[in-house]
């Protein structure tokens, strides 16, 4: 208990929230072209009588392995957004998922801008502490030293 108490002191919040910007807007759409590729298209092992030199390792299997770790990344993403609160459901939603700009999602929420980057960090955040809980997923807090 003390442990968590003392690791949630530590988190440095601002650059959690510009850790998570980063993993949305960089990572994620990679894991979604990785999670997109079907498994059938995996290649089969080829049995052949001519001996073949493939450099080494099963080539299926980590296209399999890459696979299932993209589609458990995409399936945590999607419940940790869903356990957020709602304005911040919205917020990640909105400019993740949906792909809007700030000022388009500004003006969806009818706030000021600078509430809005607030209510952005706060949702990032949020994210981050959903995320983590999530099974195959990266825990994206930034501690302080």
């Amino acid at each position: 208990m003390e442990d968590l108490l003392l690791e949630i002191d530590n988190i440095d919040y601002k650059a959690t929230a510009n850790n998570v910007k980063n993993f949305l807007e960089n990572k994620l759409p990679c894991i979604l072209r990785l999670a997109n590729s079907s498994p059938a298209s995996l290649a089969s092992p080829v049995i052949s009588d001519m001996p073949v030199n493939r450099g080494g390792g099963n080539h299926s299997e980590e296209k399999m392995v890459k696979y299932v770790a993209a589609r458990a990344i995409i399936d945590g993403v999607s419940r940790a957004i869903a356990h957020c609160s709602q304005t911040s459901s919205h917020i990640l939603k909105a400019r993740y998922v949906q792909g809007l700009q700030n000022w388009q999602v500004i003006d969806t929420m009818y706030c000021e801008r600078a509430t809005y980057y607030k209510l952005r960090d706060k949702a990032c955040n949020e994210f981050a502490d959903c995320l983590e809980l999530q099974q195959g997923c990266p825990d994206l807090h930034v501690y302080k030293n």
